[in-house]
């Protein structure tokens, strides 16, 4: 780890984020899933990637709103599926959603974080669809 970088590639398909020690994937479910997902299906495919040990790690989990918040960069730029403009580090992979799924959720609404207005809304859970960029802790 280097601590005067922020997001640094670890170079098996995951990044840290050296402020807070979370292990982020650099593809997101655009990458690895190739379809939108709603919400219910996006706990459903974090419980597959569990299940199949995805990148050697079987506890990856949905952000937390205030975790997908903190991947927001202002000056920074990707380009992400359809050439929208990502403000996210180049440690992630370009061409990626536009945004992610996080918790919390009630029964009808989740939030999205847009990686293009830094904003998180509530949308229906059931019928929205959106994209998902997994995450765990980083195992001191």
């Amino acid at each position: 780890m280097n601590a005067n970088i922020r997001f640094e590639k670890n170079g098996d398909g995951t990044v840290i984020d050296n402020d807070t020690g979370l292990i982020w994937t650099q593809k997101d479910s655009w990458h690895i899933h190739t379809d939108w997902l709603t919400f219910q299906e996006a706990l459903a495919w974090v419980d597959e990637l569990n299940k199949k040990d995805y990148l050697g790690f079987h506890d990856w989990r949905i952000p937390e709103k205030e975790e997908m918040e903190k991947l927001f960069v202002p000056d920074n730029l990707v380009s992400g599926r359809s050439k929208q403009e990502l403000h996210i580090d180049s440690a992630f992979e370009p061409g990626g959603g536009n945004g992610s799924w996080c918790m919390p959720f009630d029964q009808q609404a989740a939030f999205y974080f847009s990686y293009t207005s830094g904003i998180s809304q509530t949308f229906d859970q059931d019928f929205s669809q959106g994209y998902l960029r997994v995450v765990r802790l980083y195992p001191d």
